[in-house]
């Protein structure tokens, strides 16, 4: 008789120990910084949009793909421009995707998307007139996109550290020109001349609506630089709903006014550019002196 083996043989397969998941890399950084803590000097990479480290820096770099962008600015600034803010950053990579699209379709031999390509134009035929520009990363980033004349403006104490910025990222090589004049919200003359110097195909204010008080100012100036066909773009962090809704009060007495979804524009913002902040982004068109009148009745 055949004896049975006490310990039949194992049927269970030998396990396979699970190769570690590849490591994921991390986000490229979106700007450098330098300045000072504590009595101690830095430089240190920023890979996620900090209000405050990014406010808190005298210097910083700022990286957008393939461009760089280098700024001095004032932390101790007494003004809301003396510094960055996290809107600049994200209409910068908008702006970016937007001149990519229009290259890559180009090079296809394809038009773009017509309402895209209505709404905001950056190529070497156009101007764009900038409120608010603090320390000048918006109007850098378009002459490098390839706008042909951007016009940066601000509060006469701000505009020698912008034409300093300028003086740091421009050169001959530099796609587009862009200079930095004075402009106080509500200066009716002095807008009204500098449209007729240089008639705007867009009007540009980021991060402009944080009081009720200065919003019709600021709405008045735009309504002074435009002409009919001209294209407003305001996109304004939420830390003021009061001054939004003024804004937003003001506006449509002048302005076709439209609140982009922000599905329609977040898309085409750089994935590793993330923030927590309530980003507003506008769109207005100049209403006609009819439509205007039609309003007031």
């Amino acid at each position: 008789m055949t004896q049975r083996s006490k310990h039949p043989p194992s049927t269970t397969k030998k396990k396979l120990r699970a190769s570690p998941a590849p490591a994921s890399d991390p986000p490229p950084p979106i700007a450098t910084i330098s300045g000072w803590e504590d009595g101690v000097p830095f430089t240190r990479s920023v890979t996620r949009l900090d209000r405050w480290e990014l406010q808190n820096a005298d210097t910083l770099t700022v990286h957008l793909g393939t461009l760089d962008v280098r700024l001095a600015q004032d932390p101790h600034s007494p003004h809301l421009g003396g510094y960055v803010w996290v809107s600049s950053f994200a209409l910068c990579s908008y702006f970016q995707s937007l001149a990519e699209e229009e290259e890559e379709q180009q090079r296809n031999g394809r038009d773009g998307d017509s309402d895209t390509r209505d709404s905001v134009r950056l190529d070497a035929s156009s101007t764009w007139i900038e409120l608010g520009s603090g320390v000048g990363l918006m109007g850098i980033v378009l002459a490098k996109l390839g706008v042909g004349r951007t016009i940066m403006t601000d509060i006469p104490e701000l505009v020698p550290r912008m034409r300093a910025n300028i003086e740091a990222n421009m050169d001959s090589s530099s796609a587009g020109t862009v200079v930095a004049e004075p402009l106080v919200w509500g200066d009716i003359p002095s807008a009204e001349r500098l449209a007729r110097e240089s008639p705007p195909d867009h009007i540009l204010a980021v991060d402009c609506i944080y009081s009720e008080a200065s919003a019709r100012g600021l709405v008045e100036t735009m309504d002074a630089l435009a002409h009919q066909g001209t294209r407003v773009l305001c996109m304004s962090e939420v830390r003021n709903q009061a001054a939004q809704d003024v804004f937003m009060e003001e506006a449509k007495r002048l302005f076709e006014v439209v609140l982009m979804p922000t599905e329609a524009w977040h898309g085409r913002v750089a994935k590793h550019i993330k923030f927590d902040e309530t980003l507003n982004f506008y769109m207005l068109r100049k209403r006609g002196r009819g439509e205007i009148l039609d309003s007031l009745h």
